[in-house]
């Protein structure tokens, strides 16, 4: 068998499609399907947390896990980072970003409003994570994030305004749960 076809065969294409290109679009498909593609860069955490001998008595632990010589439980776990927007307008603002990113849409496509924050964002971001923060699911978000700020204020004046110093978080929620029956 052409050692052509049969490379593209190993990249997934079928017989039936292959069989419908001629030579000269065989040779084209194989020239971009063997360009490798950069990888994209990935931001990754390490997060490490110390347990004392007594913390980590009975536990199972995810990730590396390393004991000290005082008994004390080190765990060492490696996660990517992934962005969520924190208002509808971030989340319009980032998938503009996206789009553009992607080539679905051109910059001269997006409002005048928009457009420099939106060049700004895929100049300084990559896609990833553009990516991230446009993915976030939008229900629930409020339309501005300065919503979110107006509201935990008002809530904390009317703590500070209707309960006691010494109220407790425990307290605090059997107030709230014992609103909601």
């Amino acid at each position: 068998m052409n050692p052509k076809i049969e490379k593209l065969l190993r990249e997934g294409f079928t017989m039936k499609t292959i069989s419908s290109f001629n030579e000269k679009q065989i040779d084209v498909l194989l020239e971009k399907v063997s360009k490798k593609e950069p990888k994209e860069a990935t931001t990754v955490t390490t997060t490490k947390t110390v347990y004392s001998p007594d913390e980590a008595k009975g536990k199972a632990f995810q990730g590396t896990t390393t004991v000290r010589p005082d008994g004390s439980v080190e765990v060492t776990k490696e996660g990517e980072i992934t962005e969520k927007s924190v208002s509808k307008k971030q989340h319009g603002l980032m998938g503009a970003a996206y789009s553009v990113e992607k080539g679905e849409k051109e910059l001269k496509d997006i409002p005048k409003s928009y457009r420099s924050k939106v060049e700004k964002l895929t100049k300084s971001m990559d896609k990833k994570q553009l990516k991230d923060f446009a993915s976030t699911k939008e229900k629930g978000l409020p339309i501005k994030k300065e919503e979110v700020k107006k509201l935990e204020e008002s809530i904390m004046k009317l703590i500070d305004k209707h309960f006691n110093p010494e109220t407790t978080k425990g307290d605090l929620l059997k107030t709230i749960k014992g609103y909601k029956q």
